[in-house]
């Protein structure tokens, strides 16, 4: 019996089957070599299909499903996967060589370790690098501060009941990440550049660029955060005033002021990357 590999590699792939050679490249020059890759497409409506089904890899599984989103789509990978340890890497991205390495050896370390992330490097539209701020547990009550192609245990995705579908447009990595930490394991980056994360002139050409145009289903996912994760932000009271005041404001908005607000937030965003 062939044993399982001790990473698996999970990618929900829309519409960016353009781009999925440049991510396996990537995976299959790692130093590490112990993985697997799941390739999840979420219903593509361009060519994205033809152009999985033409990856014969023994490394690499290709899952079709009907287009539910990221988390589902997520979710789908994950009941394949055989390895105790996932990283999530969208099919648009791509690694450094040592990535795979790095992250396993920090895992062996302890079983408390949760969530392993890298910095993450911009490419495509933008270069430098991706600014997602430093965690902190506080800081990670306000804005998300883990990148979505990190490291993550199996059994707590299963203890957390995975990545919740309530979130089908974004947000469900920031939610998926607060689920961990609450089961209390560690949180650990690695303060190197191993993650190139794609970016976009067109808010379009990228599904999460579309969903940060639509003000409405920003607070409402920001709002359903606060309200899965209440017991985590009643730990510091800053964090819990400043979304129950949010929540506050936003229901109490005037049909005119939030329509102003909907449209200048979207006007906005348009100049706003990936």
């Amino acid at each position: 019996m062939e044993k399982d590999p001790k990473i698996s590699v999970i990618s929900p792939c829309f519409n960016h089957g353009k781009f999925i050679n440049e991510m396996l490249e990537s995976v299959m020059k790692q130093t590490f070599q112990d993985f697997e890759v799941i390739i999840v497409n979420d219903g593509s409506t361009d060519d994205t299909s033809e152009i999985l089904h033409n990856i014969t890899h023994e490394k690499v599984t290709i899952l079709d499903i009907e287009n539910h989103g990221p988390a589902f789509a997520r979710n789908t990978a994950i009941k394949y996967a055989r390895a105790p340890l996932i990283m999530n890497l969208d099919a648009d991205d791509k690694i450094a060589p040592d990535l795979l390495e790095k992250a396993y050896a920090i895992f062996s370390t302890s079983s408390n370790i949760g969530i392993v992330y890298s910095d993450a490097e911009c490419f495509g539209a933008r270069s430098g690098k991706y600014e997602i701020g430093e965690f902190t547990k506080e800081a990670m009550l306000y804005d998300n501060r883990i990148i979505s192609q990190a490291f993550f245990r199996r059994d707590d995705w299963l203890s957390v009941e995975g990545y919740s579908v309530e979130f089908v447009h974004w947000l469900e990595d920031w939610d998926f990440w607060l689920s961990i930490i609450e089961l209390g394991g560690k949180v650990v980056n690695i303060p190197e550049k191993l993650v190139y994360y794609r970016t976009y002139k067109d808010l379009a050409d990228c599904r999460t660029g579309r969903g940060k145009t639509d003000r409405m289903k920003m607070m409402e996912s920001l709002i359903n955060v606060f309200h899965r994760h209440e017991k985590l932000y009643s730990t510091i009271p800053s964090a819990w005033n400043h979304f129950s005041e949010l929540e506050k404001k936003f229901n109490n908005e005037d049909f005119l002021v939030r329509k102003w607000r909907n449209y200048y937030y979207s006007f906005k965003q348009k100049y706003y990357y990936k």
